[in-house]
């Protein structure tokens, strides 16, 4: 039974973080003019999915400055860290 509830959480945890990534990766890629509908789904559930974890985050930590009015967001990166760091602790009781 703690096997099988192990491996669910790691599949949990991996989800989360591959969401995470996909997060990072979506200011960077340019939609075009008029970006798919399914795009755009995907984007309002990745968002709305990791939002509750990420807004935590960013009220403790500010983005960090890079100069010209741009800013680096170090939330999604703090979460993953964290993400993992749990999941190990999850991994040692189980």
């Amino acid at each position: 039974m703690p096997s099988n509830f192990r491996t669910i959480i790691n599949w949990i945890f991996e989800v989360y973080y591959w969401l995470l990534i996909i997060r990072i990766l979506f200011p960077l890629v340019r939609l075009g003019r008029t970006p798919s509908p399914v795009i755009l789904t995907i984007r309002r559930i990745v968002y709305a999915v990791t939002e509750p974890v990420l807004a935590p985050i960013r009220n403790l930590l500010n983005p960090i400055s890079l100069g010209t009015g741009l800013q680096l967001d170090v939330s999604p990166i703090v979460a993953m860290i964290l993400l993992r760091f749990v999941n190990s602790m999850i991994g040692r009781l189980f």
